[in-house]
Formats: structure tokens, sequence, C-alpha cells
């Protein structure tokens, strides 16, 4: 017996000890989306209630790619590892989408999911939980983990009670080693209902593997090649993951003058204010720098728009700096540094400091440098002075960023224009994964709300992608769960990605002749402000410039007194006309 809360935790099923052996493993929330299976979870949560047990929090989520986006979500923001549960293999096939986007983002889950009772039931004394639906025989799988196996950094079936506590140990010791990850496992409807073994123990057995450490000799092989290097460049994607990290390479920037580019982000590493900060693109430095510092970046630059220059040496730093899950990663790699950001960016800036040139020498490239990232951020911006005539992405963008309160968090899925951003921080801005599976930004800033508190989360989506988030199951949880957050639509009534896609491909083809190309537009624009008002929550509509500003100021309002949930539908420009 262990001590839960107040009360004494005696497990009486499986169930019972696997969820308390959650919450004695920190697990805050439960994401789940039931069926047959959850028998033996439902009536644990039941027990647990009556008996006064500490049990992490069910989040019921009508549809599985929103819980599993809520547990990507919560775990971004908070830095904790969260769990859910499916069910069996349908439910498994409906978050893929998800985990292959917490793959890509090295984001540790612990996805469970029922399976269908291996038992069919006949006999004087058939065992609890054996088969007793039609369905079941039909959603058996011969290998249910087989589906995401490719996603997950571990999957496992329990075959007996007795393996609970070492079965969840071991998958939430891996899923927190470097790199980070998603763990797959998969709970019998008769092992959960089966009598317990004992309450779990209160310490874990597996402990996460030590993180990755930096080889001392590449170390100083890297840092004599910043100490003498006349045009060093750094370009990231996850640096800013966490604040440590983040620190360490604006620290790193700073001693040497070095531009920062994020390269379609997914953190903030640097401030966008900061002298360092150089933008977006790397094509206008890439070609001059003799030395590129590739920080947690899967995609550096885009080989057909350029490549660094011959002579110049590629350095790739991260816990995992050749992408080993990727099957296809060619870019050029003369040193890859294994190792931990912040530590490694540390050692690295400390042993390069002992062979640095003068500081009057570096102090004269980081004025240089800091003027001409100052002016690019100038000329680049378009701000709110001058109302335009036409409804694009960068107006709403800037207009959002008038009225966002200091210690706002985004998470955007794609249509944010960055340049027309002023983020002081790291922890205020996430992107969706690399990976681009659409759905992630309602669901995960439900999560990141659920983790923040207080703070005033804002979601920024494409009208496809908050279609494909499950919208009514998502305005559902929020209302239930008391999450407002504030959704904005960037409504441009089209797949951008398809036509960009299809115009690169065949700039002048007949698609890019027509003004509604084929398989790219989403019209006629659902009334997505409804949608929200369903659950309570508060829709506007926007269809001219100068209505955007006091549409969001209305919105926000919303959120922040009103304490619930409101979405702004802002009905852009349906340009078809290729920009570059």
């Amino acid at each position: 017996m262990t001590r839960t809360g107040d009360s004494v935790f005696a497990p009486e099923t499986t169930a019972d000890a696997f969820l308390g052996l959650l919450a004695a493993r920190g697990i805050d929330y439960f994401f789940v989306n039931g069926g047959t299976d959850f028998a033996p979870i439902a009536e644990s949560y039941a027990r647990g209630e009556a008996l006064g047990w500490r049990l992490p929090t069910p989040v019921i989520s009508p549809h599985e790619n929103l819980a599993i986006a809520m547990a990507h979500g919560y775990t971004m923001v908070s830095g904790r590892p969260q769990a859910m549960m499916v069910h069996v293999g349908v439910g498994t096939a409906n978050l893929l989408n998800g985990a292959i986007n917490a793959a890509r983002q090295s984001i540790p889950i612990l996805i469970c999911a029922g399976r269908t009772p291996v038992t069919e039931g006949g006999g004087e004394a058939p065992l609890p939980g054996a088969r007793n639906n039609f369905i079941h025989w039909a959603q058996e799988h011969f290998d249910q983990g087989g589906m995401l196996r490719e996603f997950v950094k571990w999957d496992y079936e329990l075959r007996h009670p007795d393996q609970i506590q070492t079965v969840v140990d071991r998958a939430l010791a891996i899923a927190q080693s470097e790199p980070r990850g998603p763990v797959y496992l998969t709970l019998p409807r008769e092992l959960l209902g089966a009598r317990a073994q004992g309450a779990p123990r209160a310490r874990a057995e597996i402990a996460p593997a030590t993180p990755p450490s930096a080889d001392p000799a590449a170390l100083d092989e890297v840092a004599g090649l910043l100490a003498r290097a006349e045009a060093p460049l750094v370009i990231t994607a996850d640096a800013g993951r966490s604040v440590a990290a983040a620190r360490a390479l604006t620290r790193l920037a700073e001693a040497f003058a070095i531009p920062v580019i994020h390269y379609r982000p997914r953190y903030l590493a640097l401030p966008t204010e900061h002298p360092m900060q150089a933008g977006w693109d790397p094509r206008a430095l890439l070609p001059k720098a003799d030395l590129v510092l590739v920080i947690d970046c899967d995609v550096p630059w885009l080989p057909a728009q350029g490549a660094p220059a011959p002579g110049a040496c590629v350095v790739h730093i991260g816990p995992d700096p050749l992408f080993a899950r990727y099957p296809l990663r060619g870019f050029r790699t003369d040193i890859a540094l294994t190792g931990m950001l912040a530590p490694t960016l540390d050692a690295l800036c400390e042993r390069a400091l002992a062979q640095a040139p003068a500081e009057s020498k570096r102090a004269a490239r980081r004025d240089g440098i800091g003027a001409r990232c100052a002016a690019a951020r100038q000329a680049a911006r378009g701000g709110t002075t001058n109302v335009p005539t036409a409804l694009s992405g960068k107006w709403l963008s800037a207009c959002l960023n008038q009225v966002l309160p200091e210690d706002a968090i985004v998470v955007n899925e794609y249509p944010l224009v960055l340049e027309e951003m002023t983020i002081a921080e790291p922890g205020r801005y996430f992107a969706a994964s690399p990976a681009g599976g659409l759905g992630w930004g309602l669901g995960a800033a439900l999560g990141a709300k659920l983790a923040a508190g207080d703070r005033t989360v804002v979601c920024t989506l494409g009208d496809g992608a908050y279609m494909f988030g499950n919208p009514t199951p998502g305005h559902f949880v929020s209302a239930s769960m008391r999450l407002p957050v504030l959704f904005v639509i960037f409504n441009n009534a089209r797949w951008a990605a398809v036509h960009r896609a299809t115009l690169g491909m065949y700039p002048q083809g007949y698609a890019a002749k027509m003004p509604r190309p084929p398989i790219a537009t989403l019209e006629p624009s659902p009334q997505f402000e409804k949608v929200i008002e369903a659950s309570g929550g508060y829709g506007e509509r926007v269809t001219a410039p100068d209505e955007v500003l006091p549409a969001l100021a209305r919105a926000l309002r919303a959120v922040r007194e009103e304490k619930r949930q409101a979405l702004v539908n802002v009905c852009l420009e349906a340009s078809y006309v290729k920009t570059s």
C-alpha cells in the first residue's frame, strides 16, 4: 500500500495501479478518447473518487487528433511529459497524424491504447473483460502497434498485471531520453480488469538516460574555427526549446557577433529585436559565411535555392545532429557535434573566447551586423500606421502584434508573418512540427493554456488547419475545461501550400493562369465564427482592414475579462498571384 494524497492507495485492479502509477510519476493529465476497452479505466476513476485517491485529471476529448495535440501543447509549454489513451486500433489510427508531429518535434508523450480483448468469452467462467460485443472481432489487429512504430521510440503490449510498473517506468524513461519522443503502450482489457499485483513503488525503477555530452576534441576543433571565422552564421529552428538553450545561444551570438537566422522556427531563441536577430531566411547570408553553425535545425536551407560557400565549414550541433530518423537528409556536414544545446554552446563559447580576436574587432563586427539587422527588420515591417486597401496576412499579423499582451503565448500553425511580430523572450512562440500534420494548432493551444494558467494564449490558424483541427470537439473541450483561448483564422479560402507547390513546379503552366486553380480552393468558406458560438464562445467575422484591430480587441476582452473562448474569422483577400 502507498499513500496518495490523504488516502491509502490500495489498488484492486491493474487499471487502478496504472492510473495511480501515472500520478506518482508526475503525470498531471490523462487525455482520453474512450471505447469499450475503457471499462476498467472508468471504474478505477469512480473508485478513486469515492476513496480519495490522487489520479491524473482526465481530459475527455471527442477526437483523438485533438487529444494528442493537447498533450503535445501541454508538454511543449510545461516541459513535463503527459499521458493519453485511445480506443484500440481505430483510435490509434486517428491519432497517428499527431504522433508524427510529436515524433518530428521530439515531444515525449506516453500514448496508450486499449486492445481488443484477447479471449473470446466462451466456456463456463469467461475472464472478466473478455469479448462481449460484435465489434471485438473486427477491431483486432495482427500488429496494432505496427501502424505507428516508425514514429514512436518504443512500443509494447502488456502481457501480465505484474509488468505494469516496469513497462510504465520504461516507457517514460525512454520517452524522456534524448532525443525525446512519444512511446506507445497497448493495454488489453482483461489485464486492466485483472486483480492488481500490489501498489506500485513510489520511486521509478528506471531512470531516463543521461543526456549526450559533446566530445571535448570536437569542441576544441569547432572553437578554433569560431575564433578564426570572419563571417560566422547561425541557422536554427529549435534552439529556443528551453530557456537555458536560448540564453546559451544568445550569449554565443553576442560574444562573437554572429547573425542568427531562425529558419522555419518552431521556437524562438533570440528576441525578435535582438541586434543579432538576422531574420527568417538564410539565402542572403549563407553564401557569404565562412563558418555555418546549424544548431538544432533539421532543414537549414533549401538546396534548390542555394548552399554554403565551397570553402565554408558546416557544423551541425544538437542532441541528434544528423536527424537519424529522417530517411533522407543530405545537407553538408563537416562536423556533427552531439550534445545538449545549453552545455554544448556554453562550453563552445568558453573555449572559443580563449582564442578569440580582440574585443575591439568583435565589437566593430557586432555594430555593423546589428545596424544591418535593424535596418532589415525596419524595411520588412509594414506596421499598423497606414491602413491598406486589401486585407492581407501581413496586415493581420501587424494588428495582432499591436494588441497582444506582453506575456501572451502564441501557438502558430503556419499563417503568422513573423516579420511583423515583436517577441521579447523564449517560451512565448510555438509553431507547428516540421512534419506538417495539419490540425495541430487548435489542440496544442488548448494544451498550452492548460499549462499556462492565467497567461493569454492566442492560436493563429489557416482556414484549412482550423478545419483539420476538429473545431467542434476543440471548442467543446475549451468550454468544458474552462480554457479560454483566442483563435484567429487567417482565412484565404484556399490551400496555399498546394497552390505554391503547383506554381513552383509549373510557373508558366495552365494552373498559373487560372483565377481558381484546381485542388487549391476552399470555397464557399464556412462561417467559422458560428462554430465557436455553439459552445458559448465569442465569434466575429472580419472582411475589411479597418475592422481588424477593433475585432481583435473585442475578442481579447472576451478571453481575458469574460474568461470565455473567442474566434475572429478574418477573410483575407484571396489572391492567386505568385509572390516571392
